[in-house]
């Protein structure tokens, strides 16, 4: 991306450090420091939803040739399977198979169809709805692990971190249609004082050009400082 959206910046960069705030008090929760916590009750998907909505939006903005966009999306993969990788090491019996790397990694590539300057907003706005609508149908039922990423996992099926395409894809269908909307021309007329008022939340504009590597270190350095203030609840997870 040539030129710098400062609103979008913003936007990610807000979204992440919700993300970053729910992830340190469940690691709290997690390790048995804080009892009041119920991440049955408080969930993280509004956050999530926000983070996967300017996905979808940034995908407009980037204006990657096809090849681009699939080496995009293999990136993410690849950082996804990571995450899977140490979290099976560390947390077997809830390890990562399909969160939100996987899911951003995975629909940008499926993405690619709509981003065409040709085909209108209204179509992957059409076909977010009926994605995200899905969900309802498939809610109470179970699958296998092959149907895991559309959103039918298998019975007693526990995970730290999961977004199927269903209904997530459709959230970042919503996004992109929502990019081709708002900027049909590389500008978003709207928002064209706003782009340059947020020039001034530069702390916040970093952390939305630097999601990716945030999001891969976050976790690590929230369980090293857990760790260096209540060693003892973290050593007794573990041993």
């Amino acid at each position: 991306m040539g030129e710098r959206y400062y609103e979008v910046d913003a936007v990610r960069g807000t979204a992440l450090i919700f993300m970053v705030l729910y992830h340190t008090i469940f690691c709290l929760f997690f390790f048995g420091i804080i009892d009041w916590f119920n991440p049955q009750v408080i969930s993280g998907a509004a956050g999530a939803a926000v983070f996967i909505l300017v996905a979808g939006l940034s995908l407009v903005l980037a204006d990657r040739k096809p090849l681009g966009v699939v080496k995009r999306g293999i990136q993410l993969i690849a950082c996804g399977m990571i995450i899977t990788a140490v979290t099976w090491i560390v947390y077997p019996q809830g390890f990562v198979v399909f969160g939100i790397l996987h899911l951003i990694g995975f629909g940008t590539i499926l993405s690619l169809p709509f981003l065409s300057k040709k085909v209108k907003w209204y179509i992957p706005a059409l076909f977010g709805i009926v994605i995200a609508g899905l969900s309802f149908f498939l809610e109470g039922h179970t699958g296998s692990l092959l149907l895991l990423p559309f959103g039918l996992p298998y019975a007693g099926f526990v995970s730290l971190d999961y977004e199927p395409l269903i209904p997530w894809f459709g959230v970042l269908l919503l996004g992109l249609a929502a990019g081709k909307m708002l900027y049909p021309s590389g500008r978003c007329h709207l928002l064209s004082g706003l782009s340059q008022m947020l020039v001034f939340l530069r702390p916040v504009c970093f952390v939305g050009r630097h999601t990716l590597i945030i999001y891969m270190l976050h976790v690590p350095v929230i369980i090293l400082a857990v760790f260096l203030i209540f060693p003892d609840a973290v050593l007794s997870f573990l041993f």
